[in-house]
């Protein structure tokens, strides 16, 4: 099995109980079950044939924790990527309430469904500002571990998680839109030919039934 990019979404937080949108960092650390999540990923993760050299996560509080407890499963050390935090809220931040979560996910909506990537919520990002910050991360993770054949653990957030398989051409928009990831879920995406292919998403294992 050639290399791929694991990116899993962080345990679950105070915020993601709260229904707060905490996208700012540093943000909220892990809830008790968020790092229990961490451990079984990182059991999963060390039980696997998978070689990555190091855990890599956002800059996230929530992000790093998980990275942590990953680690201590596989025996491997931790990073931080910077850029890789999640998609911002705005005047959003921390708002819980229908206004606020409709708000935001219209806004996913307007990128995945409409395909207009220039919306963004008052003091918040576009979706091209968002593709501009981590899909050179991305680009460069290829280069540097999986086209030499080490796979890349990267903890990071869910509707992230979403974009970076759209913008990598890995699977349908309306896919990504409808199937969200779960606290600790995992979307492995594999180099193919100059693109990529989606090899999981979530409890789907393989390539997704688009």
């Amino acid at each position: 099995m050639s290399a791929r990019l694991h990116l899993v979404r962080h345990g679950q937080t105070p915020s993601n109980v709260a229904g707060a949108l905490d996208t700012a960092l540093p943000g909220a650390p892990l809830t008790d079950l968020g790092r229990d999540q961490a451990r079984t990923v990182g059991a999963e993760l060390a039980a696997s044939d998978i070689a990555p050299s190091v855990i890599l996560s956002s800059e996230a509080a929530r992000a790093r924790e998980t990275a942590g407890l990953i680690a201590d499963a596989t025996g491997l050390r931790t990073q931080a990527v910077p850029g890789m935090y999640e998609v911002q809220a705005g005047r959003f931040e921390m708002r819980t309430g229908n206004e606020a979560l409709l708000a935001y996910n219209r806004l996913v909506r307007d990128w995945l469904e409409d395909g207009v990537l220039t919306s963004s919520l008052p003091g918040g990002e576009s979706a091209l500002a968002v593709q501009e910050r981590a899909m050179p991360v991305v680009s460069e993770l290829r280069e540097s571990h999986l086209d030499n054949g080490t796979d890349v653990v990267l903890v990071v957030h869910g509707t992230l998680m979403r974009m970076i398989a759209v913008f990598a051409g890995a699977v349908p928009s309306q896919w990504a839109l409808v199937n969200r990831i779960p606290n600790c879920g995992v979307i492995e995406l594999a180099p193919d030919g100059g693109g990529w292919s989606c090899e999981r998403w979530g409890d789907h294992l393989g390539r997704p039934p688009f």
